[in-house]
């Protein structure tokens, strides 16, 4: 009976490991697409959409509106079911008869590319940090070595002219994306 009692205690053991190693259930973010697409549509922005990027913590509206106050409307929208979720608007505004204004639109986001790509360079950055430019907005990716460095980058591009939001997806041990506007 002496020899058993090791080998419950070790089964114990084992089976209390493999039961608490079944509860934790990854967490999971819940799709936001439906309820924000719902309240777009409610608000008549159909023009607007969005991507959900859970594991990033992003949520990308898109599309275009004919005022400066419908971008500001759709953001509004997203932030309220976003949570915790980073929202980034790279909507475009496009008055009705001017369909001139995306081609100055890509002529800027150029123009912040370069300007971006310099500052990168300049902080000795552009090996790890890559970028996207859409409607004036910045999302950076990439892998850094500290959090110091996540900042340098994410304060270099909200200083380039005409940036008006940076959505910093540069990465440090398991960090999740933020936002600057």
């Amino acid at each position: 009976m002496k020899s058993l009692k090791p080998a419950f205690a070790l089964m114990a053991t084992v089976s209390l490991g493999s039961l608490l190693g079944c509860s934790s259930t990854a967490s999971k973010v819940p799709d936001l697409n439906t309820t924000l697409r719902t309240s777009l549509d409610q608000a008549g922005l159909k023009d607007v959409t969005s991507n959900q990027d859970a594991e990033k913590g992003v949520i990308t509206l898109g599309g275009h509106v004919p005022a400066e106050s419908d971008k500001a409307q759709a953001e509004n929208l997203a932030k309220s079911v976003a949570g915790s979720e980073v929202v980034a608007n790279q909507i475009a505004v496009i008055p009705p008869g001017q369909p001139d204004v995306k081609t100055v639109d890509l002529d800027i986001d150029k123009g912040i590319s370069g300007n971006l790509n310099a500052a990168l360079i300049q902080a000795k950055l552009d090996d790890n940090v890559k970028f996207t430019v859409k409607n004036g907005v910045v999302t950076l990716t990439g892998n850094v070595e500290s959090k110091s460095k996540r900042t340098e980058g994410q304060q270099a591009a909200a200083a380039i002219q005409n940036v008006s939001q940076v959505v910093n997806e540069l990465q440090v041990k398991n960090q999740k994306a933020t936002s600057s506007n």
